[in-house]
């Protein structure tokens, strides 16, 4: 797994789920429940990594979230050198929550949680054309409605390594 996709998967899971850490926070009880657990991510956002590195993606970037046509949350996350696409969506069946990633360079992912709630960890497989497959997990952390972290790991020989620490701030 290399920088862009790492980082995307941060941005990105770390906007899916989250439920109020309390009523002054504004955020209502609903979030990272069902179909629109995830609205409040709709926007733009400006986010910083603490660890840039060609695994975890640039020091800052761009993040914009848009319903699609599916009924699913659109993201597109940018910085320098770096451009992705992904989704949120949510399998009600299952309860579970998807997040399927493409990156222009050949790389791609996909995370899953059935996790609410302020914290939750997401797992999954990233593919890299180059180096292969490997197992990826995020942990995000929403503070409010307009502040959220993102811990980015991928096993590498076996061991888990840090590769993206994120904190994204709504615009």
């Amino acid at each position: 797994m290399k920088g862009p996709f790492a980082l995307l998967l941060s941005v990105v899971f770390s906007l899916v789920p989250a439920v109020a850490e309390s009523q002054s926070s504004g955020f209502p009880s609903s979030v990272g429940v069902g179909a629109h657990g995830y609205d409040w991510l709709i926007g733009s956002w400006s986010c910083t990594n603490s660890m840039p590195s060609a695994m975890g993606g640039p020091a800052t970037m761009s993040l914009t979230a848009a319903h699609s046509a599916n009924g699913s949350i659109g993201v597109h996350l940018s910085g320098r050198n770096f451009d992705t696409t992904g989704y949120v969506s949510y399998d009600a069946k299952s309860t579970t929550c998807w997040n399927p990633i493409a990156i222009g360079n050949g790389e791609a992912s996909n995370e899953s949680t059935r996790q609410t709630g302020r914290r939750t960890v997401w797992t999954g497989t990233a593919i890299d054309p180059r180096n292969g497959t490997s197992k990826i997990r995020d942990t995000y952390t929403a503070f409010n409605r307009t502040r959220f972290s993102d811990v980015t790991e991928a096993s590498i020989g076996g061991k888990w390594k840090l590769v993206g620490n994120i904190v994204c701030t709504k615009s």
